[in-house]
């Protein structure tokens, strides 16, 4: 082989390598960039979805208190126009832009997959509604018909939590509470069902007992109001005051505590103004108290115990073997 010959081999060599290494460089430079503008243009899409956000936070700055039931709004009746302005609004953005906009607001919750969780949270206060004795007559049946009637037909109607003095006290009250001395012996719905929950426990002190055999709420409700024959609108009503005083009172005794659920970290002052925004807050109070902690626990995934005891084998194996060397020396 003459030197020529060797010359033109390394050049050749040279050449090869100096072409892999420009391809090789130019490929870098390619991935780099491509790398960079999509951190560029994914940093516009952020900064365009903040924006979206924040226009929709000022746009909707008199409603803002209602963006926790505007989750309830999106994940159930997306597609529907609804009387507050700010739940249809808020279901006309993307889920992405849905948690920006809870995100900015400074509220903890996030937008809610699936829908099976309603009947999930009716079963369950439906076994609740058994355990704790608070009545026989079947307000719910068929799927809770007349709750949802109660958005259905009439979302429009204007709500008035009712705090009239009507019912049968079960145990004396503090006159302090009490303006009218007729009413000294009468308490609201939402009282009596409170003190029957209290009664159920066993937590009223005998003394303080006027009423050793008190009707169940349901029961009561449904001889006192009449709603066996009363118009569809009034019996929506008052299964939907039925329904939100046993789920508040299940979720404060027995759920996670008041002061520090959810649902106190993202309270507001919003009320309900119609029977759609009664609807939203209690299914908000349902969901809360029956169905997120169930999903929290789904969505944690569990750690792989099959490759843990396979790791235990190997050094099992291991230390055999070591075992058997030092036998053998």
């Amino acid at each position: 082989m003459t030197v020529s010959d060797i010359v033109q081999i390394v050049i050749g060599a040279l050449s090869l390598v100096a072409t892999v290494a420009v391809s090789f460089f130019i490929y870098w430079l390619q991935s780099r960039h491509e790398k960079e503008m999509k951190k560029l243009d994914e940093k516009h899409r952020i900064e365009k979805l903040s924006e979206e956000a924040n226009n929709f936070l000022i746009d909707h700055e008199d409603e803002r208190d209602y963006l926790p039931w505007c989750t309830i709004a999106t994940n159930l009746h997306q597609h529907e126009r609804h009387n507050r302005k700010i739940y249809t609004d808020f279901c006309r953005c993307s889920a992405e832009l849905q948690n920006k906009i809870l995100e900015m607001a400074e509220f903890s919750i996030r937008t809610i997959e699936g829908t099976d969780w309603v009947d999930d949270a009716f079963e369950k206060l439906e076994a609740d509604i058994k355990k704790y004795k608070l009545g026989e007559q079947p307000f719910l049946y068929d799927g809770a018909k007349y709750f949802h009637r109660a958005f259905t037909y009439y979302r429009e109607n204007e709500f008035n939590e009712n705090h009239n003095r009507e019912l049968k006290t079960i145990c004396k009250q503090n006159l302090l509470f009490v303006i009218n001395e007729k009413e000294k012996d009468k308490v609201s719905l939402s009282s009596y069902i409170e003190q029957y929950f209290d009664f159920v426990l066993g937590t009223i002190r005998k003394e303080y007992i006027e009423w050793d055999n008190p009707i169940p709420p349901v029961d009561y409700a449904w001889e006192y109001y009449c709603l066996g024959y009363a118009p569809e609108e009034d019996v929506c009503y008052w299964i939907m005051e039925l329904v939100e005083n046993f789920v508040v009172n299940i979720h404060n005794r027995f759920g996670t505590c008041v002061y520090d659920s959810v649902i106190r970290e993202n309270s507001t002052d919003a009320q309900a103004e119609t029977y759609e925004d009664r609807y939203y807050d209690i299914l908000y109070w349902m969901y809360y108290t029956y169905c997120y902690l169930a999903k929290e626990k789904e969505s944690t995934v569990p750690k792989p115990k099959k490759a843990k005891r396979l790791k235990t084998k190997k050094k099992k194996q291991k230390k055999e073997k070591l075992k058997k060397t030092v036998d053998k020396s």
